[in-house]
């Protein structure tokens, strides 16, 4: 059984806006066509043979117009555009709205639309042609007199032209923006290019056609060919775009979809947090595969692949309907969970998807066991853009792998590159690559300097209450260097395990208390005991790195 089309129905809280300005449109185009069709009773016998041609192919071509793919589908092209606005040029307004309106009906039926659906496209349909008949002035006759179209006529078909699309455009865009909340601009401009180009050329093909109706009806049929190109070049883009956002692996979303999706969804969510609903949190989970490298590497790439496949398919069950699954690249996959009302909402979201990974993916008889690490940030809470949430959903993926957690929640003290701490990175580099400071060492203050005699930041100098004579002047002679190893084993390190370890591995005196702390006693255990020891001795040498374990894993 097919899904229900959710564009047969409409929020509810914006049920009154909406159906009041559907029976406002429905309203003026009674009104604007109301005479036209009454006068039109009197002239079906006199309409031509052209007239029947193209009012049969405006409701043939509509029973299938070209509906392009996507999960944000655009508005399908109807060809029957292209019929009615030449007959509207022919023979006036009535007959024009006429054949719109079973045309309308017709592709309505065919797409499972709804009835108030149908009626506002019947009425938006006769508001636009109405525009342009009065641009044109058009009555039996007006246009094309002595059978050819004069340079006036060029001018009156152009503005009638840009009369049409501006209206029904326009109304368009105004029930949409009714229906589903957000800018009204942003949703304008985003889908303005591809109505210019698939619509737009409709409208311009009508005079050709009403041209070609003068000499004879024959040629009718013949536009069929240019709008099958038309049609073509209007699927042509809609794929390409659509192939432009998707992941040629899985069929996913990527992140350029993702991308799109979180900025639509962070204004409209912006717009519900100011009317103050409930639903107005978003959330993004960032997932990364555990395992997933092992099962490349013994098995070979095209495994992992198809166990990438296998693993959307259960990710792309486990969302719900309104959620974005995307993929990032590699094993990454992120997903936008939209109208939240806390936490706990994305919480379960993640628990769905911990429970689709739980089982393992049987490939050739070979069950594969993948789980997955969950990090989630949440608007507006955690960042009110893409890069924040994806750099903090990032920061707590990682904050679950390393706690052996499967989901995590951002937090701030999780995340190790704030940008204080970068910043004292950045002071203590400078310090290190500044050279030696000559006589400055002998008159500083001991455990305000690096190794190599440059001054370090305020923050990476040892606090005012250190130990005693920490500020005094350093005493001359040999009995200097034991005085300042011995109170340099008394001063406080930094709070930044990160920063505390480039200084004692650039300092060659923290250096060497750091060793001989972690010399063996005899027992087999440095003096300051066991792991401790054995960690200082590590960083104590200049050719270790100065990553802490979680940063080294961040760089696998």
């Amino acid at each position: 059984m097919e899904a229900a089309d959710p564009r047969n129905s409409v929020p509810p809280g914006q049920t009154t806006p909406f159906f009041g300005f559907v029976a406002a449109v429905a309203a003026l185009a009674v009104l604007l066509s109301a005479g036209p069709l009454a006068a039109l009773t009197g002239r079906l016998a006199e309409l031509p043979a052209a007239f029947w041609t193209m009012a049969a192919l405006a409701v043939v071509c509509d029973a299938r117009p070209f509906v392009p793919p996507g999960r944000r589908q655009p508005s399908a092209v109807f060809p029957s555009t292209c019929f009615t606005f030449a007959i509207l040029l022919g023979w006036g307004l009535g007959p024009a709205v006429a054949v719109q309106t079973v045309a309308v009906v017709v592709s309505g039926w065919r797409m499972g639309h709804a009835a108030w659906r149908s009626g506002f496209n019947t009425a938006q349909y006769a508001c636009a042609l109405a525009a342009a008949s009065a641009v044109t002035g058009l009555g039996p006759g007006g246009l094309f007199a002595g059978g050819r179209l004069r340079a006036g006529d060029v001018l009156a078909v152009g503005g009638a032209t840009a009369a049409w699309f501006a209206v029904n455009y326009g109304l368009v865009s105004t029930a949409i923006r009714l229906r589903f909340g957000g800018r009204w601009w942003p949703n304008v401009r985003s889908g303005l290019g591809y109505e210019l180009l698939s619509t737009g050329s409709l409208l311009l093909l009508a005079p050709v056609l009403a041209s070609a109706a003068r000499a004879s009806a024959a040629l009718i049929p013949l536009v069929l060919v240019p709008l099958f190109a038309v049609y073509r070049m209007a699927r042509l883009a809609a794929e390409q775009e659509q192939l432009g956002a998707l992941d040629p692996l899985t069929g996913l979303p990527n992140r350029k979809a993702l991308l799109a999706e979180v900025a639509e969804q962070v204004h409209l969510h912006a717009e519900r947090s100011a009317r103050n609903e409930p639903d107005a949190h978003l959330a993004l989970l960032l997932i990364d595969l555990d395992r997933f490298k092992n099962v490349n590497d013994a098995l070979g790439h095209a495994v992992g692949d198809r166990l990438l496949i296998e693993v959307s398919a259960r990710l792309a069950a486990a969302v719900g309907e309104r959620d974005l699954l995307a993929r990032l690249g590699g094993d990454e996959f992120a997903i936008v969970s939209t109208g939240l009302a806390d936490v706990d909402a994305a919480r379960a979201t993640a628990d769905r998807v911990t429970a689709a990974l739980a089982e393992p993916v049987s490939l050739d008889g070979l069950p594969l066991d993948v789980g997955g690490s969950i990090g989630i940030a949440m608007y507006p809470e955690h960042g009110e853009d893409f890069a924040t949430l994806m750099r903090h959903a990032d920061v707590a993926m990682y904050d679950a792998k390393h706690r052996n957690d499967t989901v995590a929640v951002y937090a701030a003290e999780s995340d190790h590159n704030s940008a204080e701490r970068l910043g004292l990175l950045a002071d203590l580099r400078r310090v290190l690559e500044a050279g030696p400071a000559g006589s400055a060492e002998r008159d500083g203050p001991v455990g305000a300097r690096g190794g190599d005699g440059a001054a370090l930041p305020a923050a990476l100098a040892p606090a005012a209450g250190g130990p005693a004579g920490a500020g005094r002047p350093s005493p001359s002679g040999p009995g200097r260097w034991r005085s300042r190893r011995h109170r340099q084993r008394a001063e406080p390190g930094h709070p930044d395990d990160l920063i505390n370890r480039i200084v004692t591995a650039a300092d060659p005196i923290r250096r060497r208390a750091a060793d001989a702390d972690a010399e063996p006693d005899g027992t087999g255990v440095g003096r300051a005991g066991g792991r401790a020891g054995a960690r200082r001795r590590g960083w104590g040498r200049p050719d270790h790195h100065v990553l802490p374990a979680s940063d080294r894993h961040r760089h696998r």
